[in-house]
């Protein structure tokens, strides 16, 4: 290539490149002014959705928890009463054994009280006819007076004539010394009947007595006898057994252990402060010393307060026994600071159902329900409340968070003031949660069935 055909094109290059620069910045200039202007929009935030329920207000009675082991009514301790060989033992009389009232459990040998009772009987027979002679004697003793006396009143009227008669010498001295002598054996005789009168009534008082003490001898022989066959005084369970046969016992040798099955108590423990609860329930105007004076017994006491109780055994709530609040105990318990309250279940053998509803025997250990009176309560999800406060939505679909006070039962929780009725609590979780931000609430009928099968449970 030659050197002119060079420098042509090098010149045809350099004019070429700023001419298409030129064009496409006019191009873009162009294209720029040939748009719309430019308006600028309001920014638009996303409403949140949020679970909700309607507050409402129901009747509930306000309910604390506590737990206790199961106790009898009654611990028999059998022991013997007499001393001697047991002869025989139920064959049924083993630890868990439940035995009806009467039963023949144990029997000592009676010979030897069947004859002491023998002897008290003859001793009794022998200070009775002791008794009834003496009363015979009294008896003589008074007519022989009766009898003397007559004669006496007879012998002095002789002895007043026989003196008038010898002073006419009617009569001898002799004579007149002899009626004189009969007259005075004949005092005589009336004085010791009558010191004989006067004594007997002291001995007839011995006497009694010593009947007194032969029928009480009888009796306590024949109360031993009795003694020999021990019966059980009520329907028990044998807890421990003891006696063997052949073998000798003395008075007051346990023999075995029973307890009632018709009653048993629970000596439930509770925290104190959880009683503030059934307290704010309970009527101001009750004088309770009054009423235990009235009705004899605590028992009305805690009817009035509107207490009741519900057992069950711990771990399987779904079986209950009702219950009575018997008492509560005057003092704490030392180490875990809680109140004691004494409640009782009658028949608790009853409607028994194996591998269901067992029977309540001592030792099982129990969860206790104490309910107070009812009250107006507004009832929401344990689960709504967030540090105390619950979060509300407000006019315009806003959140609101609201403060209260509340006591917590079971999984909801009951406000007394400062929900209103109507208001919507939101149920589900909220986070970030601030006040003010836009809310689309949807209705939540988790929770509300969730609440209405409490209230079917209370």
């Amino acid at each position: 290539m030659s050197k002119s055909n060079t420098n042509h094109t090098w010149l045809r290059h350099k004019i070429t490149l700023p001419a298409f620069v030129i064009a496409g910045i006019i191009l873009a200039v162009v294209i720029v002014k040939s748009q719309a202007p430019m308006v600028h929009q309001t920014e638009t935030k996303a409403s949140t959705t949020v679970n909700v329920i309607e507050a409402q207000s129901f009747n509930v009675s306000p309910q604390i928890k506590g737990f206790g082991e199961v106790t009898p009514d009654i611990l028999l301790d059998g022991k013997s009463e007499i001393s001697g060989k047991v002869i025989y033992v139920h064959p049924q009389l083993k630890p868990g054994a439940i035995l009806p009232k009467d039963t023949l459990v144990i029997s000592i040998e009676e010979n030897d009280y069947q004859l002491a009772l023998k002897k008290a009987e003859a001793e009794l027979t022998v200070s009775q006819a002791n008794l009834k002679e003496l009363d015979i004697n009294l008896i003589d003793a008074k007519v022989d007076l009766l009898l003397i006396e007559e004669r006496l009143v007879i012998s002095q009227k002789e002895l007043k004539r026989s003196q008038n008669l010898i002073k006419k010498g009617s009569i001898s001295q002799s004579k007149f010394d002899a009626q004189r002598s009969s007259t005075l054996q004949l005092k005589q005789e009336v004085q010791n009947l009558q010191n004989k009168l006067a004594t007997l009534p002291s001995q007839r008082e011995v006497l009694i007595a010593r009947v007194s003490i032969a029928q009480s001898n009888v009796e306590t022989q024949k109360r031993n006898l009795e003694r020999t066959a021990i019966r059980l005084p009520f329907t028990a369970r044998i807890s421990e057994e003891f006696a063997e046969n052949n073998q000798f016992v003395s008075q007051g040798t346990l023999l075995f252990k029973a307890q009632n099955i018709d009653r048993i108590l629970v000596n439930a423990q509770f925290p104190l402060a959880q009683f503030q609860l059934l307290a704010k329930g309970f009527k101001q105007d009750i004088n309770i010393r009054e009423s235990i004076q009235k009705a004899g017994t605590s028992e009305s006491i805690f009817s009035q307060l509107g207490l009741s109780a519900t057992i069950s055994i711990a771990g399987n709530i779904e079986v209950k026994w009702p219950a009575k609040v018997e008492r509560i105990l005057s003092n704490l318990d030392p180490s875990s600071r809680t109140l004691g309250i004494i409640v009782s279940i009658d028949n608790p053998y009853e409607d028994i159902r194996p591998g269901i509803k067992p029977p309540l025997i001592e030792g099982m250990f129990t969860e206790v329900i104490l309910k107070g009176q009812p009250r107006r309560f507004t009832v929401v999800p344990r689960d709504a409340l967030h540090e105390n406060e619950l979060y509300l939505v407000g006019p315009d679909a806003k959140l609101q968070r609201k403060p209260v006070s509340f006591d917590a039962q079971g999984a909801m929780a009951l406000i007394e003031r400062g929900l209103q009725a109507g208001e919507k609590v939101i149920t589900s979780d909220l986070f970030p949660a601030v006040t003010g931000m836009s809310l689309n609430p949807v209705a939540d009928a988790v929770s509300l069935q969730q609440i209405n099968d409490w209230l079917k449970e209370q």
